[in-house]
């Protein structure tokens, strides 16, 4: 199991990211053996296929993302160990609900193993529907020559 946090400090940046990669027991709660429905508390899960487990890129929900337009768009892209390729994935900017405060956006199913090592490199953007670049959070090897 593997955890990574990174922090920098700026204007329209997400100050901190952590990864871990979680199996289904890890984020199943026991309000959903009752209801049979997801039990979500304080977090608000983005996820590349339906399935729970996976990697999850999570970060504090701050004023400035509460204020981003209904249409934005999150665009995760890593680089995997021992490839060169950078992969993205889209997930649509969630509707931010009063009591949440974190967002975690998961690689699930098919798009991450278990056995799969962290990437090497990863980005995080924030773009308003026709593109323009509302916020970044970039790992330190992102931009590393």
């Amino acid at each position: 199991m593997f955890c990574f946090s990174f922090s920098i400090f700026g204007k329209n940046e997400i100050s901190r990211v952590s990864l871990k990669f979680y199996n289904t027991d890890e984020l199943t709660r026991i309000p959903e053996y009752f209801s049979g429905k997801e039990y979500t508390g304080n977090r608000i899960y983005c996820r590349s296929n339906e399935e729970k487990e996976g990697l999850y890129f999570s970060f504090s929900i701050n004023k400035d993302l509460r204020f981003f337009p209904l249409n934005t768009n999150i665009i995760l892209s890593i680089i995997r160990p021992g490839r060169t390729e950078i992969k993205q994935f889209n997930f649509p900017f969630p509707t931010i609900e009063k009591g949440k405060r974190e967002i975690f956006l998961g690689l699930t199913g098919k798009d991450w193993t278990s056995e799969a090592p962290p990437p090497i490199a990863w980005q995080i953007e924030f773009k308003n529907p026709q593109g323009k670049l509302l916020a970044r959070k970039k790992s330190f090897l992102w931009d590393h020559d």
